[in-house]
């Protein structure tokens, strides 16, 4: 009802008055929310069934496919940069987890073939044992990868980590969150959560407390720190270990020559 205690109305297709109550309107948004959520829901079961969590590798040159050198000049010429430099390149689904996932499966990668980086990445006792083993290969990690309870599993023990990295060191880095948070705020909301995506500050955390350097390669430089067209997470000096292809809102793992 109006301010005045008379019934809302709006008009039919025909013209006549339709009388809303404030219960029929309460409804009629909860409807909408039910539907909203519902669509969500179908576009995230579509979003399972399309892409898998960590994918094959292919090549690179897939990227030239994907943009039309008139029409994206920009990421057509990235495109055609990073064929000069990387082979390969894996897809991440793009759930929120896709940065978490990507470095997740690039360093489980590393150390099936490093084994002094085995014996220093040692937080993923179960599946690195079994690495150790021999039990898997790059094929068989990926198929691991992909079961869904294990794979968000490991995700959720990366989130802790950079959630854990970011409170011991949070008078380093609380200048850099906004909104007047604190840092315990911060990573219940932004890091802790699944399916929450990966900033920038999370990302510097993350390779800090697993003492991993990375690269970033961006398309879109804009999104770039300093807008260039990469930039690397640097960890005690050390060359950037693992590659990474940022689209935006989204990142997938590429592979050097």
């Amino acid at each position: 009802m109006s301010k005045s205690g008379e019934k809302e109305t709006s008009k039919s297709s025909e013209g006549d008055e339709l009388y809303l109550t404030d219960q029929q309107l309460s409804m009629n948004g909860a409807t909408l929310i039910e539907q909203i959520n519902r669509q969500k829901k179908e576009i995230e079961d579509e979003v399972r069934k399309e892409q898998a969590l960590v994918a094959e590798k292919e090549s690179i040159n897939v990227l030239l496919n994907e943009y039309d050198r008139d029409k994206s000049v920009e990421y057509y010429q990235k495109s055609q940069d990073l064929a000069k430099v990387y082979s390969f390149l894996r897809r991440i689904r793009g759930d929120g987890c896709c940065f978490y996932r990507a470095l997740l499966c690039a360093q489980l990668e590393s150390v099936l073939n490093d084994r002094d980086e085995l014996n220093r990445f040692t937080e993923f006792d179960e599946l690195l044992d079994d690495i150790a083993a021999p039990k898997y290969d790059e094929n068989s990690l990926v198929e691991a990868l992909n079961e869904e309870g294990r794979s968000n599993y490991y995700v959720t023990f990366f989130r802790l980590i950079t959630s854990g990295y970011l409170r011991e060191n949070a008078v380093d880095y609380e200048g850099f969150i906004d909104g007047g948070r604190t840092m315990e705020q911060f990573c219940q909301s932004e890091i802790e959560p699944m399916f929450k995506d990966c900033d920038h500050l999370a990302i510097i955390a993350l390779t800090k407390a697993i003492g991993v350097s990375i690269r970033i390669e961006y398309m879109d430089r804009t999104a770039a720190p300093h807008h260039g067209w990469f930039y690397d997470f640097i960890v005690d000096k050390k060359l950037p270990r693992h590659f990474f292809l940022y689209r935006p809102g989204h990142y997938d793992i590429i592979y050097k020559t």
